[in-house]
């Protein structure tokens, strides 16, 4: 009986490290999720940048025809104070040329912020286009990371698999169902120890003294009578080590 809970316990360590390799398996790649998922966002950001890029310059450029319109209105206008023939016409021609320049200032004004504008988006853009730069290496690097990291933990849960089933073969089949049985509902935890203290590792409570006694004998298998988990005497492990 000795050998029989040693081959149960040597099972659930293997259990238990395929348990891992499987909870790794599914976390290794979330990394790589998060680098990718905020290149996506920078990636979006850059092209929001850019599409106000495009606004701003189509901006300018209507405000540069403006002025340019401005300066040929007033251009025309003082070309025609050479030829007005009083004094009235004279006078009205320069409040028109005033406003005119009023209009000249304004352009020139949204002009200069939109010119700022334009350089403070190009710095930012420029910016943008160098995180990418950084957050793709990154995500190639983690990559190849997780790919090998992948390949390994596949290879040793082939290894892993290979050693239980041959480790289940020594059990008998009723007590592999029981042992996969208690697994499913205890986490992965089917045989634990039980201290010196009497105390069940699996439940931290304690084992009524006269199976306590009979728990030292090892010479069957016993139940936790609070968690039903299957138990064994810790210093089993101890003396095993020894």
């Amino acid at each position: 009986m000795r050998d029989t809970i040693l081959t149960l316990i040597k099972l659930q360590d293997i259990d238990l490290r395929i348990k891992d390799i499987d909870q790794k398996l599914h976390t290794e790649p979330r990394a790589l999720d998060e680098i990718k998922k905020e290149l996506d966002q920078a990636k979006q950001e850059l092209s929001l940048q850019m599409e106000k890029l495009k606004e701003k310059e189509r901006e300018k450029r209507n405000a540069e025809l403006e002025l340019s319109d401005c300066e040929a209105r007033i251009k025309k206008s003082q070309q025609r104070m050479m030829e007005v023939k009083t004094n009235k016409e004279y006078q009205a021609l320069l409040i028109e040329i005033d406003e005119i320049k009023t209009l000249v200032s304004q352009w020139e004004e949204r002009i200069l912020e939109l010119l700022e504008d334009i350089d403070s988006i190009k710095k930012a853009i420029a910016e943008g286009e160098k995180r990418i730069k950084e957050l793709e290496k990154r995500r190639d690097l983690m990559q190849i990371r997780v790919n090998n990291s992948l390949k390994r933990l596949k290879e040793e849960l082939s290894v892993l698999r290979q050693d239980r089933e041959e480790v289940a073969k020594k059990l008998p089949e009723d007590l592999v169902k029981r042992y996969n049985f208690i697994c499913d509902r205890r986490n992965g935890k089917a045989i634990v120890p039980v201290n010196h203290d009497a105390v069940c590792e699996g439940c931290h409570m304690h084992i009524p003294p006269q199976q306590y006694n009979e728990l030292l004998k090892v010479d069957r298998i016993m139940s936790c009578p609070t968690c039903q988990r299957i138990i064994y005497w810790k210093g089993l492990i101890e003396e095993t080590e020894s």
